[in-house]
């Protein structure tokens, strides 16, 4: 029987899942077993976290991170794990603290844990925190306008990245007309910098975009409004790139509303992959995948470097995207092969726990190869290779989290066997799981 993990070790696995950091949220660098409890930490990390831990111990010191931001986004958990992952690598101490932490329990935290220094995630929402405890302290600002931080350490998401992402995406459905709409806040630097990096990348290939920026600054009723009315003047079949996933589910909810067509008439795209609004809309939402995690980490490596030497200059670095995650909302598949794009959801739904090209046919109704004939002529593969695409999609996002078990992988990718994923992943890739999880760390 496995020992109960110390009172002093929360597990951050847990608490992300729950959604509910609460007030504080504790991961000890070491705790009573020298064990982390998340469940996905393999044996080297758990070693070298144990080993740092001991060491650590024996020089009487702790060294501590403070990190200020909102436990309710997805974006804000998955830099979260990127700190994490640094914090385990180098064998610190990291302390999350709400965005809504009065001050005066600021103080009293740093009187606590004397932190080497923080972590400030405004792109969390934690514009409101009271920085002065902080002074003194090296501080990193997390997803904010560096603008605002003049002689600061930023690190921030490449909205150029992100854009040029949505943009290739865009272009190979090969539509006539192409639009981009803002985020409704005044302030939000980087829903700018992507309208205008998306514009010049479809005029990079001879493509206009309209630009819907009226409704920024306005309150829900009229911005919807607003919203309604352009998308009724749109030319129609339109690509619609919208600067976050928020801004894609009010572009599709609308269409709804207008009876149009999604994708047919408008293909819609977000930012984030934000599973609470692309899985629960109708149709599901295709999002650009923004490298968070990568994100974390960045912050919790320039904060590293800034305790060794206070003196190092002002840098912002940013972070890119790891591609798009395609649903329903941007699969422009014809009129005439429903069954075929009902295939398809079920596909990317239902891959990764075993379901079989038998199961596809059977959503399609048809005979087998009637089915692999529409799917092949619609799609541009067969329904095995499609099935393959979603497996190895979750695999490569498994692989990318260094505590991820590669024992555990088969079961959540949809393999069989663990042979099985490993010799699929060696034909595809030409290399290990555990030699493309240390070429990507790398």
């Amino acid at each position: 029987m496995r020992p109960a993990p110390s009172s002093r070790a929360l597990t951050l696995k847990g608490a992300l899942t729950q959604g509910t950091i609460g007030a504080i949220v504790v991961v000890a660098a070491r705790c009573g077993h020298g064990m982390w409890r998340g469940g996905t930490e393999d044996v080297k990390t758990a070693a070298r976290r144990e080993k740092n831990g001991r060491a650590d111990a024996g020089n009487g010191r702790l060294k501590t991170m403070l990190m200020f931001l909102s436990s309710a986004r997805p974006s804000c958990k998955r830099r979260l794990e990127g700190v994490f992952d640094w914090a385990v690598e180098h064998g610190w101490h990291l302390q999350a603290v709400d965005s809504g932490y009065p001050s005066a329990g600021t103080r009293e935290l740093l009187e606590l844990w004397h932190p080497v220094g923080a972590i400030v995630d405004y792109g969390s929402g934690t514009g409101g925190t009271d920085l002065r405890p902080l002074a003194g302290l090296p501080v990193v600002f997390s997803d904010t306008d560096p603008a605002d931080h003049p002689g600061g350490h930023c690190v921030c998401a490449d909205s150029g990245a992100i854009a040029e992402t949505a943009a290739r995406h865009m272009l190979a459905l090969d539509l006539p007309h192409y639009a981009y709409v803002a985020f409704h806040r005044e302030k939000a630097h980087w829903s700018r910098e992507r309208g205008e990096a998306f514009a010049a990348a479809l005029a990079a290939e001879g493509r206009q975009c309209a630009v819907c920026d009226s409704v920024v600054g306005l309150p829900p009723g009229r911005r919807q409004k607003a919203l309604r009315d352009w998308l009724l003047a749109l030319p129609k079949p339109c690509g619609v790139f919208a600067a976050n996933d928020y801004v894609a589910e009010e572009v599709v909810n609308l269409c709804l509303l207008l009876g149009i067509h999604v994708p047919e008439e408008i293909a819609a795209l977000g930012v984030d992959d934000n599973p609470a609004i692309c899985e629960m809309v109708d149709p599901s939402l295709s999002s650009v995948v923004v490298d968070f995690r990568r994100g974390g980490y960045l912050s919790a490596d320039m904060l590293g470097r800034l305790a060794l030497d206070r003196s190092l200059p002002p840098q912002t670095l940013t972070y890119g995207t790891l591609g798009i995650s395609v649903r329903r909302s941007t699969r422009r598949i014809s009129c005439d092969r429903r069954r075929v794009a009902e295939a398809v959801e079920f596909i990317r739904r239902r891959a990764c726990s075993g379901a079989t090209v038998r199961d596809a046919v059977a959503v399609m109704g048809v005979p087998r190869r009637t089915a692999e004939s529409h799917f092949r002529e619609a799609v541009g593969r067969s329904i095995h290779d499609e099935i393959d695409e979603v497996r190895f999609a979750r695999a490569f996002e498994l692989l990318r989290n260094p505590r991820q078990s590669l024992d555990a992988m088969p079961a959540l990718c949809g393999f069989a066997t663990e042979v099985a994923l490993r010799k699929a992943f060696k034909l595809r890739t030409g290399m290990s799981m555990r030699d493309w999880r240390k070429s990507y760390i790398g």
